[in-house]
């Protein structure tokens, strides 16, 4: 993968856009730039207070530059540490999930907790009701936002310019709260991230920087949404740098770094802030049962692009369906719904489950099968259109792989000094691994998982780039970045 494509071919900023609302050129100063491509049409009057609020801001920023006598570096260091502290805008998604559950079920335990104390029809029935409201408000979001608008932050920073459309981020937002909330089988993570990105977007144009710093700026927000919804920060910013930017830059690198950390600290200081997932102490593991661990990681390799590939032929099938958008989602939902008369474990992103499994014994009859129909609901609800991330959904079908695959080495090998749930963690490494192709993001996030245990590194470094090793590779026809970020 390579840098992004903006640093190369400035005609790529915005597919499409006309000569109206083009972005400059490096030869062309960028005068008010921010406003040429403004997403949503202001009335005059407003625009013009924009303007000036915007101008005193500018003004205001190279006035203290050069009382302080500080040089572009380090005004864009104060403003990687603001977006550091902004990416705690994920608490309100986190926040507005525990409302609503508690509004539907007076339950904050979680959405399986949730779906066991409802009733039948309402357990078929609220997934489905969720997607129908959830679509109507991505047909909002369709309208409100201009054809040539970037559609998410990965667009933003690689071929766009750093502008995070705004009415389209909060309804898209709006629609994945209600789907997950509703029990949609799919990561809360994305929307979380893409709020941390509007706002490091809203921040880089209040002060108006020109495209190349907006673009690393929303990165940087990027980086500290991800720390927030998962508690890693060096993993956040390598996941960043190696699969949003491409490039390993020491330039963007530094600013990415500080923004996570920011994003961590400011994150541990909010009251409940809990990791999403309870580690038990990893066990040593000998020198034999290493390999069994490379097996697992060749296993995660075959059976991960497979994954891949049923989420992208869902999406294909969906939208053949001769149904509008909405119909589709609450159709997506219905299946949920479905699935979850006996299984429900389905409903959300997995935490719930793979806690579970982490610290209590499960039969290998009930974690296949919860595994075959989760799968099936996180490719019903993906594939609706619903909006969402697939990130934590594949570290729970990697947990569940993992222990599967421990529970059948302790009926071979009842010795073994490895529980299941050993097996269970290094899956999860391996699996995102094997998705992604991001083994050094993922072997960093599991061991930031582990409270930083170094008994974990070798068996997970070991099945995460083993399969770089592996001949089957995914087919062109799977896009690996569209399922990468969160």
């Amino acid at each position: 993968m390579q840098g992004p494509a903006a640093d190369r071919a400035p005609g790529f900023f915005l597919r499409g856009a006309s000569a109206a609302n083009r972005v400059p050129t490096s030869a062309e100063p960028p005068r008010n730039a921010i406003f040429r491509i403004s997403i949503i049409p202001f009335p005059s009057k407003l625009s013009t207070i924009s303007q000036k609020y915007s101008q005193f801001l500018l003004k205001l920023r190279t006035r203290a530059q050069r009382f302080f006598r500080l040089s572009d570096s380090h005004t864009m260091l104060v403003w990687v540490v603001v977006v550091g502290v902004a990416g705690a805008a994920t608490a309100v998604f986190r926040e507005g999930i525990e409302i609503l559950q508690r509004l539907l079920g007076n339950h904050s335990e979680g959405l399986v907790a949730l779906a066991r104390s409802l009733s039948l029809p309402m357990r078929v029935l609220l997934p489905a009701v969720g997607g129908l409201i959830a679509g109507f408000c991505l047909l909002i979001a369709r309208r409100r936002v201009s054809k040539n608008a970037s559609t998410d932050y990965t667009e933003a920073v690689t071929i766009g310019d750093g502008v995070v459309p705004v009415w389209q981020s909060f309804w898209r937002s709006l629609s994945s709260l209600i789907t997950i909330s509703s029990g949609g089988s799919i990561g809360r993570e994305g929307s979380m991230v893409q709020l941390a990105t509007l706002a490091s977007s809203l921040i880089g144009r209040w002060v108006h920087f020109d495209p190349p710093r907006l673009r690393l700026l929303v990165a940087c927000g990027a980086a500290a949404g991800i720390t927030s919804a998962y508690n890693a920060p060096i993993a956040s910013a390598f996941f960043v740098t190696e699969l949003v930017l491409g490039s390993m830059a020491m330039e963007s690198f530094g600013p990415i770094v500080v923004s996570s950390v920011v994003a961590n600290i400011t994150m541990r200081e909010f009251a409940g802030y809990q990791p999403p997932y309870e580690m038990p102490v990893f066990p040593t593991v000998t020198g034999i049962e290493v390999l069994l661990f490379v097996v697992l990681g060749l296993l995660s390799g075959v059976l991960a692009p497979h994954f891949l590939r049923l989420l992208a032929a869902s999406k294909k099938r969906f939208s053949t369906l001769p149904l509008p958008l909405s119909a589709r989602l609450a159709l997506g939902g219905l299946i949920v719904g479905v699935i979850s008369i006996w299984w429900p474990e389905v409903w959300g992103n997995g935490y719930e489950v793979v806690n579970s499994l982490l610290h209590e014994p499960w039969t290998w009859t009930a974690l296949l099968t919860v595994l075959v129909f989760k799968i099936v609901a996180t490719a019903a609800t993906a594939g609706s259109g619903a909006v969402g991330g697939i990130f934590t959904p594949t570290l729970f079908v990697g947990a569940v792989l993992g222990c599967l695959f421990g529970i059948g080495v302790h009926a071979i090998w009842p010795d073994s000094t490895s529980a299941p749930y050993a097996y269970a963690m290094v899956g999860m490494g391996a699996f995102l691994a094997a998705a992604t192709h991001a083994p050094l993001m993922a072997i960093l996030m599991i061991f930031e998982m582990t409270t930083l245990s170094y008994q974990v590194m070798l068996p997970l470094m070991l099945s995460c780039v083993i399969r770089l090793f592996h001949r089957t590779h995914v087919r062109a026809d799977v896009d690996v970045r569209s399922h990468a970020a969160p």
